[in-house]
């Protein structure tokens, strides 16, 4: 499946951030969107991604000073992109293999959504179901 179909189903609702955003003001975004990533964007560009993770390495960085921290200090700076047409299975692979669980989705210089794993991940369960009903179906006819 192309990441188009997938934002199409999902939606392409994104939470962006300046780089002098505080680290407290984005947990508090993370907490009530419960989201796992906010993208650092200057003007219409990405220019980092501040997750969950990279939060949690700011504590043994900046200890207990770390809701004061920019985003800038924190984010991953060399975000790795994704366009729509893309296959979720090679994306699936790409963030299983570099250890990372969010990726934002560029069209035309545009951010236009971001992708996680998770929704990956039920993208692929969803299609092995309708496989393995449709090879139940095959099955339970041929005999």
């Amino acid at each position: 499946m192309l990441i188009r179909d997938i934002l199409k189903n999902k939606g392409n609702k994104v939470f962006t951030a300046s780089q002098d955003t505080t680290i407290g003001e984005i947990s508090s975004t993370l907490a009530k969107e419960n989201i796992g990533a906010i993208v650092i964007t200057e003007g219409d560009t990405v220019i980092g991604i501040l997750s969950e993770r990279d939060i949690v390495k700011g504590f043994t960085l900046h200890n207990e000073s770390v809701r004061n921290t920019k985003a800038k200090d924190l984010m991953t700076k060399n975000v790795i992109t994704c366009a729509p047409e893309n296959s979720s299975e090679e994306l699936l692979d790409l963030m299983v293999k570099k250890h990372f669980r969010h990726m934002p989705v560029i069209e035309k210089d545009k951010l236009i959504g971001v992708i996680s794993i998770g929704d990956l991940v039920k993208d692929r369960t969803k299609r092995l179901k309708k496989e393995i009903d449709h090879l139940k179906k095959y099955v339970t006819k041929s005999y």
